[in-house]
């Protein structure tokens, strides 16, 4: 049999591709490495799946990605954020809600529901346990592909194999392989979004305290490289939370060329002299408080010994006790608390992929290969990343229609 379309990859982007192959009316199978596909997908958004994100307007949403965003526009005015949210809620049954931070999500909260609907719509053309050997070439288009199970032809092929991020689940780089083998160039994959390692041992006393509302940025000595502001959380390790994952591989990417630091501004809203002019004022007021107590309405609680300690002052001291120059180290840690960066985290913990086929070699209006004639691209697998909350799965969702609908526009 020669399929009208065979997908590489059972993910997130291979299985809205197969959903619109079907509604097109092709015939098409999706071929899985894993006994089961979605794998990654069900544990997405902590298990509840963060479909994408509700920012409808075009240019803010493509601002809002790390690496190579401008290559978006094509999908993304072709099949937009409305367009996915209606395509989810019309096509595959699935009601959305939108929470906070403009986060999408099943109204069940379940993102194996996600799963079952776009299995349903599938149906019996997926092949598991089954892992692409090689494409074959006639010319300059693809003739077949080589599994153990045998070779199958299609007119095209989409290659959604994702990338190397949280290889538990079966993403370990088998398409970059398969992509450059056909003449493809690939952008050496690296982990993002993943936690940030620090060198200081009390961080671990701190696991599990979560920071909102603080400015965490990062230094190489006097400059800034990068900023963020929402939420963060310690770990036994280190950093980890939204703004910490974020901004990790442009971090990891300038620990290659020296040392790092990440300084917190616990006070971010409130300009240093004024902070200053608070502290002053409170020192009064709580005269006969000590350190501990005082700073508790600066500080959460568990976080004040490891502060008190860094600040080098005694926590019995009273407040009409504490000097100038200990009440500028006081202002100093709460405007510029600093770690030091050791690492980033590792694959294992990575939620993305930074790297992957060049988008220079593929059509942004198609997802289509400008090396091979009958290949096209989506998700994961491209270089192209953007920050947490739904914009990864958009991608996905975008170019898999694109990919999709192409040989029918």
């Amino acid at each position: 049999m020669i399929y009208d379309t065979i997908i590489i990859g059972g993910g997130a982007a291979g299985l809205l591709a197969g959903v619109e192959c079907k509604r097109l009316g092709e015939s098409f199978l999706i071929i899985e490495r894993n006994p089961r596909v979605g794998k990654k997908l069900v544990i997405t958004g902590k298990g509840r799946c963060n479909i994408t994100t509700y920012n409808t307007n075009l240019d803010d949403l493509i601002s809002k990605y790390q690496r190579n965003g401008k290559f978006l526009y094509g999908a993304f005015s072709r099949f937009t954020v409305e367009d996915t949210i209606k395509y989810f809620e019309e096509v595959l049954n699935i009601p959305l809600k939108v929470e906070r931070g403009k986060r999408v999500f099943p109204k069940s909260n379940r993102a194996v529901d996600v799963i079952y609907a776009l299995q349903n719509e599938i149906g019996e053309n997926i092949l598991p346990n089954t892992s692409v050997l090689k494409f074959n070439l006639n010319g300059n288009s693809i003739s077949s592909v080589s599994t153990y199970k045998g070779d199958f032809q299609a007119k095209r092929y989409i290659l959604a194999t994702g990338g190397k991020s949280f290889p538990i689940t079966g993403s370990n780089g088998d398409g970059y392989t398969l992509a450059k083998d056909i003449g493809h160039t690939i952008v050496k994959p690296k982990p993002a979004l993943v936690p940030i390692i620090c060198e200081e041992k009390w961080v671990k006393d701190l696991a599990g305290l979560s920071l909102k509302y603080v400015t965490i940025s990062a230094y190489q000595e006097k400059k800034k490289v990068v900023s963020g502001f929402g939420e963060a959380l310690f770990t036994h390790e280190g950093l980890s939370g939204p703004i910490v994952i974020d901004m990790s591989r442009e971090v990891g990417d300038t620990l290659e060329k020296g040392n790092v630091s990440l300084s917190i501004d616990f006070k971010p809203a409130i300009p240093r002299e004024e902070l200053d002019q608070r502290l002053q004022t409170d020192l009064k007021s709580l005269a006969k408080k000590n350190l501990r107590t005082f700073l508790k309405g600066y500080l959460p609680s568990s976080l004040i010994p490891v502060f008190i300690e860094l600040t080098k002052i005694s926590p019995s001291t009273q407040s009409c006790d504490i000097t100038k120059d200990q009440r500028e180290t006081i202002l100093n840690l709460l405007k510029d608390f600093r770690l030091t960066v050791k690492e980033i985290g590792t694959w294992d913990k990575a939620i993305v992929t930074s790297g992957g086929v060049s988008i220079k070699e593929i059509d942004p209006k198609s997802m289509k290969s400008k090396i091979v004639e009958n290949l096209y691209f989506a998700g994961e697998i491209m270089d192209v990343y953007g920050p947490t909350g739904g914009y990864n799965l958009q991608i996905c969702w975008s170019s898999a229609i694109l990919a999709a609908r192409d040989t029918h526009l």
